[in-house]
C-alpha cells in the first residue's frame, strides 16, 4: 500500500517510524534508495558508508545526507549534505550537528529518528508537510544504518525528496 498522507502523531506533528516495506514509500527515488540499501547487505551484514556511492545513487544525488554517530553523549554530525538540500534549507550543514538543523518544528522528529535508526539498526521513514524555498511541499525521507570501520553502526545515510518543480538551475528560481 502506498502512503498518501503525511505520517503524523495523534497531534498532527510529523513522526518518524521504522520501515521494512519499500512499497510504503510514495516517492520512487526514495523507495529505490531503500531497495538498494536492502540489496547491499552481504552475509547478513549492513553495508558501510560506501553504500552512498554517487554512481549507484545518481538518481537521488543532491538529496542525500550522511550523518556520523558520536556516542557519549549520543549526537549526530553531518558528514555530507547534498546540494539540493543545502539550496532548499538555505544553509550548509556539512560539519555541523543535527541539532543545528534550521527547521525547529522538524528537528525533534529528526533527532528521535536518528536515535532509533542507530539503536535499533533498522531503516526509518518520515513523511511530513514542510515549507522551504517559499513553497509548501511533502518531504519523504528514509534513514538507513551504515557500518563504521569498527563493524558497528557508525553512520546513518539519508535519501529524501526535493521540492516539486525544482529547477536544476537555482539562479532561475531566485529571479
Amino acid at each position: 500500500m502506498m502512503a498518501t498522507e503525511p505520517v503524523t502523531s495523534g497531534s498532527g506533528a510529523p513522526r518518524f517510524e521504522l520501515i521494512s516495506d519499500p512499497a510504503q514509500i510514495s516517492d520512487p527515488n526514495v523507495r529505490k534508495f531503500l531497495e538498494l540499501w536492502r540489496a547491499s547487505h552481504r552475509d547478513g551484514r549492513l553495508p558501510g558508508k560506501e553504500f552512498l556511492d554517487p554512481l549507484r545513487l545518481r538518481f537521488l544525488l543532491g538529496s542525500i545526507s550522511l550523518l556520523e554517530i558520536q556516542n557519549l553523549p549520543l549526537r549526530f554530525r553531518y558528514r555530507l549534505v547534498g546540494t539540493d538540500i543545502v539550496q532548499r534549507l538555505g544553509m550548509e550543514l556539512t560539519g555541523r550537528w543535527l541539532d543545528d538543523h534550521p527547521d525547529k518544528a522538524l528537528l525533534p522528529v529528526l533527532l528521535e529518528g536518528a536515535a532509533r535508526v542507530y539503536r535499533e539498526g533498522k531503516p526509518g521513514y518520515c513523511r511530513a508537510g514542510i515549507r522551504a524555498l517559499g513553497e509548501d511541499w511533502l518531504l519523504e525521507l528514509v534513514a538507513v544504518p551504515l557500518l563504521g570501520p569498527d563493524g558497528e553502526i557508525g553512520y546513518i545515510g539519508v535519501g529524501q525528496t526535493f521540492p516539486p518543480g525544482k529547477s536544476e538551475n537555482t539562479a532561475d528560481r531566485r529571479s
